[in-house]
């Protein structure tokens, strides 16, 4: 089963997958919001924040283990990195978008995403990865 999802899957695949998926979130994260439709449940843009950086940090555990074989440290390391790509992307908020702010509740949105998308990610490293 192992060697069916890395054809499928495959670390290329998952590496253009990741660089697609940061850019598209990136470009979200930074669009004005001048125009955009309103949604009136409150703080929805919260469970949002949470779903796309559980997605992101999935993607790139995901190459990790199909290129590393599953490097501790390196998966660490994406959890770091995603956790201060979130931040960075707060300050250009601030900092370059009239039309946005920064939020620290985006962040903590931002965080509760990394760490369900590390959880989710070791349900699918135990039930596809580790089987013998």
């Amino acid at each position: 089963m192992k060697q069916r999802i890395k054809r499928l899957l495959g670390s290329k695949n998952l590496l253009y997958l990741g660089i697609f998926y940061t850019l598209f979130v990136t470009f979200l994260l930074l669009f004005p919001t001048i125009d955009a439709p309103k949604i009136g449940v409150p703080s929805f843009d919260k469970v949002g924040h949470v779903c796309v950086f559980g997605i992101l940090v999935v993607i790139w555990l995901l190459f990790i283990l199909l290129k590393t074989e599953g490097n501790r440290a390196k998966s660490i390391g994406v959890v770091l990195v995603v956790f201060f790509y979130g931040i960075i992307i707060e300050v250009l908020q601030e900092l370059f978008f009239q039309s946005r702010t920064a939020d620290g509740w985006d962040v903590l949105a931002n965080s509760v995403g990394i760490l369900l998308g590390w959880l989710i990610f070791q349900k699918i490293k135990k039930v596809f990865f580790l089987k013998s």
